[in-house]
């Protein structure tokens, strides 16, 4: 006589886990007040919670959607339990900047950059040598002294060259800022 309990329970697993019981667990979640963002993880805990208990479970106790129904209960009194201690800060959305620059400022970032490796390229090969190698390559002044086999004061007065030189090329290059007129100066309504 131990066929016909198997029967009932291959039987009511086929009626347990289908399609239609889900929607019904969703739906007895939100008659018992779970919100609905909750819903998919509290109904995936009914769920587990059937699937471990389903070796226990007997069908000549009752129905298996009663059963369920019980398991859904259980689940949602425990999430509204377990919601009076969470404890949720909500906060206003930020909006946060895009760091990346835009192209009109990659653009001219691009072309600066390029205007001074141009400017750079004019100078004399003893100054472009100097400044390359302390400010464009990082080595200390001391190492390039040692290298070049020079006191370092020579090399500073060289670099101090350089960065005059380098300055005179980029003011030519430069085209003249326009005259403010009274109306734009600010300074002159004061």
């Amino acid at each position: 006589m131990v066929r016909p309990n198997k029967d009932k329970r291959a039987a009511a697993h086929a009626r347990l886990f289908c399609p239609t019981l889900v929607r019904a667990v969703l739906r007895w979640l939100k008659k018992l007040g779970v919100p609905r963002c909750h819903r998919g993880d509290v109904a995936g805990q009914v769920w587990v919670n059937a699937w471990e208990s389903w070796p226990r479970f007997d069908p000549k106790r009752g129905r298996p959607e009663r059963w369920l129904n019980a398991i859904t209960v259980h689940a949602a009194s425990h999430y509204h339990a377990r919601a009076q201690l969470r404890r949720e800060e909500l906060i206003a959305s930020i909006d946060v900047l895009d760091p990346a620059p835009d192209a009109a400022a990659t653009m001219e970032s691009n072309s600066i950059r390029a205007g001074t490796l141009d400017a750079v390229n004019e100078l004399d090969p003893e100054l472009r040598f100097v400044l390359v190698s302390h400010d464009l390559n990082g080595v200390a002044m001391a190492q390039i002294a040692q290298d070049a086999a020079l006191p370092l004061s020579t090399l500073y007065k060289r670099r101090a060259k350089a960065i005059g030189a380098l300055r005179d090329i980029i003011g030519v290059r430069l085209p003249a800022r326009p005259a403010r007129t009274a109306r734009q100066d600010p300074r002159a309504s004061a």
